[in-house]
């Protein structure tokens, strides 16, 4: 009898022990399930564990309550109930959002910061303007083009987006050219069509853009080459440069402007 019962308490303790491990491990590898039950919820938040302040920071365009709305909740409202997985990739559907990272402040705080896209380009597609990220990614359409976008890059022609990479290439022989140009157009999906600020046309050729836009940097650099004379630099053909220049009336047009 006496061992029966020896072996009886041996088993008690070996049910304790499994059902604690049990618990332990539901809360560790499964804790919506163990959060979400009300009296544990009411337990964390009682504990200091209640969500109290959210904190955004890095927005600038993006509205802290659309970035609020975003948050996911395990069916419960604790601070452990948020899901920083699928608040995050939520977060992050909205174009103006490169990235999102959020974490628990305890005892009752989250903390979400944001990093916004910046816009690098103005697409323009017939009477659409978008404006678009270093990569080509689309951010949002706009009606008009205001004075914080005045100075974007002006992109057309079709595909344009997706050889971005292309005219950095090109761009990368002269920064100082570069940044004068106001204008791409990628021409039937081939080459490039650019517009200086002295409302000058660069023709690209298809093959070796890159060569044949150095040439222009070195005239501009050994003789000022892009003036206000000129109209057209043409370079299609290769080792050749077709130059067009604006007539009298043209002239007085731009000066008067």
């Amino acid at each position: 009898m006496k061992k029966f019962f020896i072996i009886l308490k041996i088993n008690i303790k070996k049910i304790l022990l499994i059902s604690f491990l049990f618990l332990i491990s539901t809360i560790l590898f499964f804790p919506e399930h163990f959060l979400k039950l009300d009296k544990v919820n009411k337990l964390v938040k009682n504990l200091g564990f209640e969500l109290n302040y959210i904190q955004v920071l890095g927005n600038k365009t993006v509205l802290k309550d659309d970035i609020i709305k975003k948050i996911v909740f395990k069916n419960c409202d604790n601070l452990f109930c948020v899901n920083l997985k699928q608040s995050k990739n939520e977060i992050e559907k909205n174009n103006w959002v490169k990235s999102a990272k959020l974490k628990y402040n305890l005892p009752s705080k989250l903390s979400i910061v944001i990093e916004e896209e910046k816009p690098t380009f103005l697409l323009k597609e017939n009477k659409n303007i978008t404006l678009l990220n270093l990569e080509g990614k689309k951010i949002q359409d706009i009606k008009i083009i205001s004075k914080d976008y005045k100075d974007l890059l002006i992109l057309s022609g079709d595909g344009v987006e997706n050889k971005i990479f292309n005219l950095l290439n090109i761009f990368s022989v002269s920064t100082s050219i570069s940044e004068k140009i106001k204008e791409a157009t990628l021409v039937s999906s081939r080459r490039w069509s650019l517009k200086h600020s002295s409302n000058i046309i660069i023709e690209l050729p298809e093959d070796n853009p890159s060569k044949a836009f150095y040439k222009i940097v070195e005239l501009e650099n050994k003789y000022g080459f892009l003036n206000e004379r000129l109209k057209k630099i043409d370079l299609r053909i290769s080792d050749r440069m077709i130059i067009q220049l604006k007539n009298k009336s043209e002239l007085l047009k731009e000066n008067d402007v």
